[in-house]
């Protein structure tokens, strides 16, 4: 029985395609690692470009640089770190100081800042000056600054201290009767009390007195 022969075209050393990355080929000759081989270029000593021993000298490195540097070797993390201490003279405190203004030119010197025609202070004056509002300390509220009365306002008069408080009579009480199956329901849920007394009803009933639904305009026919 015949079978069909498939030829062998596996990447092994010795191999004489050019997808074979085991060969050594000239520049001109494009393998499938040509690229790499650019990207390795240039070699300080190419092992290729010499023939066999004597003339090629295993000992010689291919690259005798980091990168394309050619000062040396960059100093390492211990090196520059030990190098600080040739900074501490720069740091340390000066003795002597030098005084912009002493004895002998202080009869001299501006210290008004009253130079020519230049104003004293905002645009083109000699030497900057601080807001008149520099140390001002801010403390209005956001609410405050934003949401200002209408103008012009005129504040309410202050209430006497015997001025009744019937606030009370416009809170809204929790209903008997419309919110007796919300979350508010207080107490234990055994019976449901329907007698519409509340805790405002005294204040309510100063304020709101009862009146007559019917006007008077009308009863007065009637009589």
């Amino acid at each position: 029985m015949d079978y069909l022969v498939i030829p062998d075209f596996v990447e092994r050393k010795g191999s004489l395609y050019l997808r074979s990355d085991h060969m050594f080929y000239s520049r001109a000759t494009l393998n499938s690692k040509w690229h790499q081989a650019r990207e390795a270029e240039p070699k300080d000593y190419d092992i290729n470009k010499y023939p066999v021993p004597p003339g090629r000298n295993l000992h010689n490195t291919t690259y005798e640089r980091i990168g394309n540097s050619k000062d040396g070797l960059p100093l390492t993390t211990t090196q520059s770190a030990m190098q600080q201490i040739e900074l501490k003279d720069d740091f340390t405190e000066q003795e002597t100081r030098k005084s912009m203004v002493d004895v002998g030119s202080f009869a001299h010197g501006d210290i008004d800042r009253n130079i020519s025609s230049a104003p004293s202070r905002g645009f083109g004056s000699v030497l900057p000056r601080h807001h008149p509002d520099h140390d001002k300390l801010h403390l209005e509220t956001t609410h405050k600054a934003d949401f200002t009365a209408p103008y012009p306002f005129t504040p309410a008069p202050e209430r006497p201290p015997e001025f009744p408080d019937n606030s009370a009579a416009y809170r809204k009480c929790h209903s008997q009767f419309t919110d007796t199956t919300d979350y508010r329901h207080d107490g234990i849920c055994t019976w449901v009390d329907e007698s519409g007394q509340y805790a405002n009803t005294s204040e309510k009933r100063k304020v709101f007195p009862k009146t007559n639904p019917i006007p008077e305009r009308l009863t007065e026919g009637l009589k």
